[in-house]
């Protein structure tokens, strides 16, 4: 069987006998807590059960985005799945944004993340509260995250390698170009144009090295941008209850780190 959801972060094999979901848990949160670093650190053991793609990097500078801003990307995992994620900036105050990504695995199949940053003294930003919506279900909210594990983490300086000229559907753009590699020793590889909106994401590249049986990596590329975005999440959000989830065939994998999301792949 396959099938493929916009609630998870990682590539998920299920095998017959399948580890307790507390086991899980915890492996996937000693994943999620690695940092970003050139060092290559011992591979945790594809019989974890995931594929971790790279989280989406960003700019970071939400204070000078106008709201309603949009942009769309396609997104390519192992050439096994693509999604279509459209990344919004919804709300703006003095002291806080919300993005909104809507994540689409096909036509009708939607998961809408809003996401609440406020700003830091540091100039940074940091998560304050995280709910998702599926479909037209009623929202819901995420699990706690800590600083390592919110998404979009802002670029770091000290990866960069030069600046580009790079096409992409959307068009042409000079970016900036930098790299890193995971504690898996994979290199990542992304370009980032600061006036692009919300994100400043163009493009991002990837290898994989955690499981053998797949030899393709991860590709994010910008489509399309534009303007009026408006709130898709408008209600209240329940509390978190992966019961509800799971009574509808929708696995809660990402326990520790929940955020903007590429589908699981579940094979039986």
């Amino acid at each position: 069987m396959f099938r493929v959801s916009g609630l998870t972060f990682a590539v998920v094999f299920v095998a017959a006998c399948a580890a307790p979901v507390q086991q899980q848990a915890e492996r996937e949160t000693a994943v999620a807590a690695a940092p970003e670093t050139e060092e290559t650190a011992p591979p945790i053991a594809a019989t974890a059960g995931a594929i971790w793609p790279p989280r989406m990097p960003c700019a970071g500078n939400f204070e000078e985005v106008p709201l309603g801003k949009w942009a769309d990307y396609e997104e390519s995992y192992l050439d096994a799945a693509t999604i279509k994620e459209r990344v919004a900036l919804v709300s703006k105050g003095s002291e806080a944004v919300t993005l909104e990504t809507t994540t689409e695995t096909r036509p009708g199949d939607r998961t809408v993340f809003a996401t609440v940053f406020a700003a830091t003294r540091d100039a940074g930003w940091r998560v304050t509260s995280n709910v998702f919506q599926v479909a037209d279900d009623d929202p819901m909210e995420s699990p706690a995250i800590g600083p390592a594990q919110q998404p979009y983490p802002r670029v770091d300086g000290s990866k960069l390698v030069g600046t580009d000229m790079i096409s992409v559907r959307a068009g042409s753009f000079r970016a900036k170009h930098y790299r890193y590699r995971t504690p898996y020793g994979e290199q990542v590889d992304f370009w980032i144009d600061d006036s692009v909106a919300p994100i400043g994401l163009i493009k991002l590249v990837a290898e994989q090295k955690q499981h053998s049986a797949f030899r393709a990596g991860f590709r994010f590329e910008l489509v399309a941008v534009g303007s009026g975005a408006i709130p898709q999440v408008t209600r209240r959000a329940r509390p978190f209850d992966a019961s509800v989830l799971q009574r509808q065939g929708m696995p809660w994998t990402r326990q520790a780190r929940v955020g903007p999301q590429p589908p699981v792949k579940v094979i039986k």
